[in-house]
């Protein structure tokens, strides 16, 4: 069996992924001879702790999910593997092996030495003849030095210096291919191993026959018992891919510029985002003039801010007053209290009163168009007055005024 290093061109389709799945996955391995090849991919989001709760002073048990996609006819599509590996505990370390991990990144397996691995439950196999799932058995501890496993394990036993090996690499606008690189190198990875969007079973799939098989596809000798993936091409439609593999093999020739180029501008297009997400999140309590929200207009801007104009009329109900002015619309809701002054006069002359008083309060949506011309939610004022004994009612009455009353149309 051959073991390959990473195939540019496989590189190029890890490297033009989603902003928002950004470095979530990653190829572990690709090996194998033409016709029975199999791609390793991890989901390296998170990294589930299952050591026993009777075992917390010995090794601890982390789980790494792996999906391996086969080539072959005679295997599966892919086995989707819940691995557990053995890791050396912080308590049962040195102090010495103790102060240099925090300081540095420093690989808890012993390089060379074999994992202790397993076979989760909840792993499975989709079969090639039907595309249905079917269990796999978990499996007992076993030892293995398969290149595969030994870089799963060292992410899951390290996968706190993972995790800040990729945090570190992204740097504003900009990715430290040469940094993480060296990070994880130290972790027992390889330096150029590729981070993709990619981190479902069945994305795996098809990544490995879009990017790695596609010659296979085109010549209609992919595998397909079940008959899924059977895809009628017109000519004009395979002439169309080959040119579009055409230009990817230029792309590749130029050599990775241009991909990593299009990996900083996905960065700096999620940092954008985020950028706008927390400055939403610090002006979350006030207006777009910086004044602050009351308690009331703050409950409804974090139940409406950015909704459409119909969402407010299907959850308040139709407004008592509408008026549109130029760019915008203004709906306003109502409520309000009034009770006349009563003075009762008896022999003795005025023997009781009641002043009487009135509290009015209105909540009034400012709806302006977006980008796309929806009229969305801009602003929210709830304001209100009142006299005599209605400066007591005067809360109530606003509460009245911002409750929903779809339910009364």
């Amino acid at each position: 069996m051959k073991t390959f290093k990473w195939p540019l061109f496989a590189f190029v389709g890890a490297l033009f992924l989603p902003v928002e799945a950004f470095a979530f996955g990653a190829v572990l391995q690709y090996e194998g001879d033409v016709d029975d090849r199999v791609i390793y991919f991890a989901d390296v989001r998170s990294i589930a702790n299952r050591t026993p709760p009777l075992q917390i002073m010995g090794p601890e048990t982390f789980e790494i999910d792996v999906t391996a996609v086969y080539e072959s006819a005679d295997k599966p599509e892919f086995v989707h593997m819940k691995l557990q590996f053995l890791c050396p505990n912080v308590l049962s370390m040195s102090m010495a092996e103790i102060e240099a991990s925090e300081h540095e990144y420093k690989n808890k397996l012993r390089p060379g030495e074999p994992v202790t691995f397993r076979i989760g439950p909840e792993s499975y196999k989709l079969r090639r003849s039907d595309l249905k799932t079917e269990p796999v058995a978990a499996s007992d501890w076993k030892k293995s030095k398969a290149p595969m496993l030994l870089k799963a394990g060292a992410i899951a036993c390290n996968h706190i210096e993972f995790d800040h090996a990729l945090h570190a690499a992204i740097k504003r606008d900009n990715f430290d291919f040469a940094g993480f690189g060296k990070r994880i190198g130290k972790l027992g990875l390889p330096e150029d191993m590729a981070l993709i969007g990619e981190t479902l079973p069945s994305e795996f799939l098809d990544l490995a026959w879009d990017n790695f098989w596609w010659d296979k596809v085109l010549a209609k000798k992919r595998p397909d018992p079940s008959g899924k993936w059977a895809q009628p091409l017109s000519e004009a439609d395979r002439q169309a891919a080959m040119e579009k593999l055409k230009q990817k093999q230029q792309e590749l020739e130029s050599g990775t510029a241009s991909m990593r180029a299009s990996l900083l501008e996905s960065i700096k297009k999620t940092n954008a985002e985020m950028n706008a997400d927390l400055e939403e999140a610090k002006n979350a309590d006030k207006h777009p003039d910086g004044s602050k929200l009351n308690k009331r207009e703050a409950k409804l801007m974090n139940a409406f801010r950015g909704r459409t104009e119909q969402a407010v009329v299907d959850t308040m109900g139709n407004p008592d007053r509408f008026n549109e002015v130029a760019d915008r619309r203004f709906l306003r809701y109502t409520a309000s209290w009034e009770q006349q002054g009563v003075v009762a006069y008896g022999a003795q002359g005025v023997v009781g009163s009641d002043p009487g008083g009135y509290a009015d309060c209105f909540a009034e949506f400012n709806i302006r168009k977006d980008a796309k011309g929806e009229w969305r939610v801009h602003d929210i004022i709830v304001s209100g007055e009142s006299g005599g004994r209605g400066d007591s009612r005067l809360g109530g009455i606003c509460d009245d005024a911002i409750r929903s009353r779809a339910r009364n149309k």
